[in-house]
This record gives C-alpha cells, sequence and structure tokens, in this order.
C-alpha cells in the first residue's frame, strides 16, 4: 500500500520515531486548538495550561472591563470560574482561527453574552473560602500561593 505520492506505507511507518506508537494521542483538535479536559489534566501540563490561561483572564477582564465582583483575583480557586473561563478561552481562540470562514468572532461575543450571567452565578461577589481580595483581575500580580497552585491540575475525583 502507498500514500498519495506513491511512498510505500512501510517505508513512512519506518521512518517515524522510535516510541511514536507509545506516545499519548492529545489531539491538538481540528482547528489546531487543543480543550482543557481539567479532570483529566495531567500535574506536567498543569503550569503551561494554567499560566496560559491566566494571561488570557488577565487580558480579557482588561479588555471587557469586568470588576472583580463577576471575576475575582482569586478565579483560579473556583472550579465552576475555571471551567466556564477555560471554555470561553478556546472558544475565542478558535474563533480568531485561520480557518475559521469570518463568523468566529462574532459568534464568540454571541457565547459571551450567554456566559456573562453564568459567571455572575459561579461567583456572586464573594468568598466561601476566606480568600476575599477584591482587586481587579488585570492589575494583580500573582498571589505568593500561585506559583505552587499551577504546579497541580486541582481537579477532583
Amino acid at each position: 500500500m502507498t500514500d498519495d505520492d506513491g511512498i510505500p506505507q512501510d517505508l513512512l511507518v519506518a521512518s517515524l520515531p522510535e516510541g511514536w506508537d507509545q506516545a499519548p494521542r492529545q489531539s491538538p483538535g481540528m482547528l489546531g486548538v487543543r480543550v482543557i479536559n481539567w479532570r483529566t489534566l495531567d500535574n506536567v501540563d498543569a503550569p503551561d495550561v494554567w499560566t496560559d490561561l491566566r494571561e488570557w483572564v488577565i487580558w480579557f477582564t482588561h479588555r471587557y472591563d469586568l470588576p472583580a465582583r463577576k471575576i475575582p483575583p482569586c478565579w483560579f480557586r473556583h472550579g465552576a470560574l475555571v471551567e466556564e473561563l477555560s471554555a470561553l478561552h478556546t472558544a475565542w481562540l478558535v474563533s480568531f482561527d485561520g480557518l475559521d470562514a469570518g463568523y468566529g468572532p462574532i459568534g464568540w461575543h454571541e457565547r459571551l453574552a450567554v456566559a456573562i450571567p453564568r459567571l455572575a452565578t459561579w461567583y456572586n461577589g464573594e468568598c466561601h473560602n476566606g480568600h476575599t481580595e477584591m482587586i481587579q483581575a488585570s492589575d494583580c500580580t500573582p498571589s505568593e500561593g500561585w506559583s505552587q497552585w499551577i504546579t497541580e491540575t486541582h481537579s477532583r475525583p
């Protein structure tokens, strides 16, 4: 059997690096965006995933002028906020992908309009875990616990 270029399949397989068939299969998805499943995220990937999400949340809260009563500086300690913000981040990334027909950005804003009330549901202006810093997320520096926090996924079975 050959591929479209006429190269025998056994030669193609032989050219793959050793252990290729043992590598974990984490597809970046159709448009090249990796969807984060917080429940199965491993601790090795956690620091990069948390850092990417935090950078986007800072941009997002600043760009859309979202106050800390909607997205608090301790957002990463609220599982439902993490899930909602991560989903928004993924949808935002996909909406600007080159394969999109141009409707992605408006579609993302439609999803954002639906998500904003949910954000208020996930966080209603107070912390029940004792962390009540009330400054805008976009203006804060990482808390002293941030470096330790991102070394784990914090998913619960």
